[in-house]
């Protein structure tokens, strides 16, 4: 069973760890986590398993009455399909809902399939390509999800 919960500054390390394995290309450090997990603006969520493990992670920028942005969403690949990608997303939106959000705005590699239909599921659509995102050859589409 996946439990969830909002992220504390114990989760730091693990967010760095996942961070190396799942985005490689672009890993954020322990400080740039312990400067974002200290801002009002900024939400982050753990996903649980039964061994108190986190197995996914998410993260938004939603400074009010602006569009939101998604910092990062993260799921271990043994834990994919689960819907847990899904519940995360959700609760980072209500979040930015609560904050007065108007939108939902996100990058993605435009070779990460699974992670963009997600996004399509949830209602997002792509507003432009972004070339070298990432670094050098990893372009981002960039997606948004209007809030009513």
């Amino acid at each position: 069973m996946i439990t969830y919960r909002e992220a504390n500054a114990f989760d730091l390390s693990v967010f760095v760890s996942l961070d190396k394995e799942l985005f490689p290309y672009s890993p954020w450090s322990a400080s740039q986590y312990k400067e974002e997990f200290s801002s009002p603006t900024r939400h982050f969520v753990v996903a649980i398993d039964e061994t108190e493990s986190i197995v996914g992670y998410a993260g938004v920028f939603a400074p009010g009455a602006v569009e939101a942005d998604i910092l990062t969403v993260g799921v271990v690949p043994a834990h994919r399909g689960k819907g847990i990608a899904k519940a995360l997303m959700a609760l980072i939106t209500d979040w930015a809902k609560a904050q007065g959000s108007t939108a939902m705005m996100l990058e993605v590699k435009t070779d990460n399939h699974e992670a963009i239909g997600l996004y399509e599921s949830l209602g997002y659509s792509t507003l432009n390509i972004r070339k070298d995102y990432f670094g050098a050859g990893l372009n981002a589409q960039v997606m948004r999800l209007e809030l009513s």
